[in-house]
């Protein structure tokens, strides 16, 4: 081998050596700059994603702030309402009763025309039936009648007692009126409980009818009278 051919080998060499040195460098760039490219693409996706967050929670705070005001501006309209009504007339329990309807509803997210028709029938513009009476065993812990549920209202309206709620002495078979009872109210989906000593009251409202509930003594021996009316506006 002369000296021209060992110059042109060491040359192929040498020019071997640079390509492949940059196609090294190209594949490392590459690979970088698809690196950067998809992690710059996650990192635009999470500010988007927080922007999106950000935007819906000020649009909620926006939406609170806005139902935040139309309640107050009710509520002062109600108490001047209510305190209207109380100077007219100073016997009646209008203004205390309607206000209690008024914060229930609210907290409940009740809707505005449902809690107008509740106010309206505290008023004097309703139309009532008369009462009626129905007679209600009692269950106890000791003894559960045969008929512990009375069906009212079509049906629509359950009623139960339960007797000796607080008194773990009395084993017989029927409650002690002079002690608490719980009564047990179901209607619409509902199953509100009162407890006390009788008597007991109980009003339910539902649109534009509601139902004037009372839990008296009965002088049957383990029973209590429900007395009941419906009004309507």
């Amino acid at each position: 081998m002369d000296y021209y051919q060992a110059q042109n080998k060491y040359r192929k060499k040498q020019l071997k050596f640079i390509l492949n040195f940059s196609f090294k460098i190209l594949i490392f760039t590459s690979i970088f700059f698809v690196g950067w490219w998809l992690g710059n693409g996650d990192k635009l996706i999470l500010i988007q994603e927080n922007e999106k967050i950000i935007n819906d929670f000020n649009n909620q705070k926006i939406e609170l702030d806005r139902k935040l005001t139309d309640t107050i501006l009710k509520l002062k309209e109600a108490n001047l309402a209510l305190n209207t009504k109380n100077i007219s007339n100073q016997n009646s329990d209008f203004g205390r009763d309607a206000k209690n309807i008024l914060a229930s509803s609210l907290a409940n997210g009740v809707g505005e025309q449902d809690i107008i028709n509740n106010l309206r029938l505290l008023g004097k513009n309703k139309i009532c039936n008369s009462f009626q009476y129905k007679e209600l065993p009692v269950s106890t812990e000791s003894f559960i009648p045969p008929e512990n549920t009375l069906l009212l209202l079509s049906g629509s309206l359950k009623v139960k007692a339960e007797g000796n709620i607080t008194d773990t002495i009395n084993k017989g078979p029927h409650f002690d009126p002079s002690k608490p009872l719980r009564v047990i109210f179901i209607y619409l989906g509902n199953n509100d409980i009162v407890e006390g000593n009788l008597p007991i009251s109980k009003n339910i409202m539902a649109g534009k009818f509601s139902v004037n509930l009372k839990i008296l003594a009965s002088k049957v021996r383990g029973a209590v009278i429900v007395s009941y009316q419906t009004c309507k506006v």
